[in-house]
């Protein structure tokens, strides 16, 4: 058993160089000095890096921060939180937390976006994740399209949108109801500085800030997602190296006979056709050490989400998995 644990399960970047990191650490800060009040370097850098207004965007103190603070102001006391089911189970907890009310609505059978509308009548606000967590899928943007066109207020975490080859980027000046989440927690392997962020129109994001804590980002993860960006290049050559691995571990996943969905993230959504359970793979692998991630949801119980890490880490769990189906 390895004496460190493998983490296959929390779809951490893996693949950044060491050098990225030395980077960011030899930082020149003003530690008695309060951060800015919101972020508003890490806005000019984001602007120019997707060629947008500083304005466009919200930093917070992670995108759950940021989502926390759309359901407060965007969802009236009464109203409801619809999104698509199965997803990230903390909507559920940030819409309850702000006493707004949760509509869950279910995927179709293939995990894409249903084809029913109706239950736009009864939401404030759709949240689309995409591509989705757990499934790994992107979901269609002309779909989303339709959504949008019907005038309910939609939000759009891609909080993994940098491993995929679609996003929404380009809807943002056509759709004032339109509001995109993304984080430095996943492809910018920062998930230890918590920050995140929205785009959408400047009149959106001032309402939203406007009942947002101020200062709420410290003065070290700013200037490390300042510098992060400034480092791209190594962030760019990771999500090359990533989408290599996920393509490998894809192919070795099908050979020992797993149902693998077409992944648009770093991690890879699957199902063992063996005898073997999710729940146990998921046991025989943590005994070597190797942690993945099962689920107790009925739907989601026969199938199992894999981080896609380094070669090394990859080739370790094949091994492993050889073994026990």
């Amino acid at each position: 058993m390895n004496q460190k644990p493998i983490h296959l399960d929390l779809n951490e970047n893996h693949l950044l160089a060491d050098e990225y990191y030395e980077r960011l650490l030899t930082l020149d800060l003003e530690l008695a000095d309060y951060p800015s009040e919101y972020s508003e370097d890490i806005c000019e850098r984001l602007g120019k890096y997707y060629g947008l207004k500083s304005d466009q965007f919200l930093v917070a103190n992670g995108s759950d921060m940021v989502l926390d603070t759309i359901f407060k102001t965007l969802v009236p006391s009464d109203g409801v939180v619809g999104y698509f089911e199965p997803s990230y189970r903390y909507y559920t907890f940030l819409a309850n937390r702000n006493e707004r009310k949760v509509l869950e609505i279910p995927l179709e059978s293939d995990f894409t976006l249903p084809a029913t509308t109706s239950y736009i009548e009864d939401i404030d606000v759709l949240v689309i994740c995409s591509p989705n967590n757990p499934t790994s899928l992107a979901m269609d943007k002309k779909h989303i399209e339709s959504l949008l066109d019907k005038e309910v207020m939609v939000v759009v975490d891609e909080a993994y949108a940098e491993y995929s080859s679609e996003n929404c980027l380009t809807l943002l000046s056509r759709y004032d109801n339109l509001i995109i989440t993304r984080t430095f927690s996943k492809a910018w392997g920062l998930a230890g500085i918590r920050v995140g962020y929205a785009i959408s129109k400047a009149r959106n994001i001032m309402l939203l800030r406007e009942d947002m804590m101020s200062y709420n980002v410290n003065v070290l993860s700013q200037a490390v997602a300042v510098s992060a960006i400034d480092n791209q290049g190594f962030v760019e050559e990771a999500l090359e190296r990533t989408i290599i691995e996920r393509e490998y571990l894809t192919e070795e996943l099908r050979y020992l006979d797993f149902n693998v969905l077409p992944s648009e993230a770093n991690f890879l959504f699957c199902r063992p056709s063996h005898d073997i359970g999710s729940l146990e793979l998921y046991e025989r692998l943590a005994e070597e050490g190797i942690l993945i991630k099962a689920f107790e949801e009925e739907r989601l119980k026969d199938h199992v989400r894999i981080t896609v890490g380094t070669r090394e880490e990859n080739e370790e769990l094949l091994d492993c998995l050889e073994d026990i189906v």
